[in-house]
C-alpha cells in the first residue's frame, strides 16, 4: 500500500460523511470513528483501539492516531490539515 495519503482523498471521505443523515448531530468522537472506519474500509481487520483515545489503523504511514488531539471534525479545514499530517 502507498504510504502517502492524498489530501483530496481525505477531503472526499469527509464530504461523503457530512452529508449522511444524522452525522452532524453525532458527538465528535463518533464522527471521528466514522471517518476512520471509512478510510479503513478496505482492510479486513478494521480499526482497533490501543486506549480510549488511540486508534490503530492501517492507512498511510501512521499506525496509531490519538483522536483526543484532533480538532473538531465540524471544522473542515483544521480537521483535514490535522488528519493529513497525522497520516503522512
Amino acid at each position: 500500500m502507498d504510504k502517502n495519503v492524498n489530501f483530496h482523498l481525505l477531503e472526499q471521505v469527509y464530504n461523503f460523511l457530512v452529508v449522511r443523515p444524522g452525522f452532524k448531530v453525532k458527538k465528535n468522537q463518533d464522527q471521528l470513528l466514522d471517518f476512520f472506519t471509512e478510510i479503513h474500509q478496505d482492510h479486513e481487520s478494521g480499526i482497533k483501539f490501543d486506549s480510549p483515545s488511540n486508534v490503530i489503523i492501517m492507512f498511510g504511514s501512521r499506525k496509531i492516531v490519538n483522536i483526543d488531539l484532533s480538532p473538531p471534525l465540524r471544522n473542515k479545514t483544521d480537521f483535514l490539515e490535522w488528519i493529513y499530517k497525522q497520516l503522512n
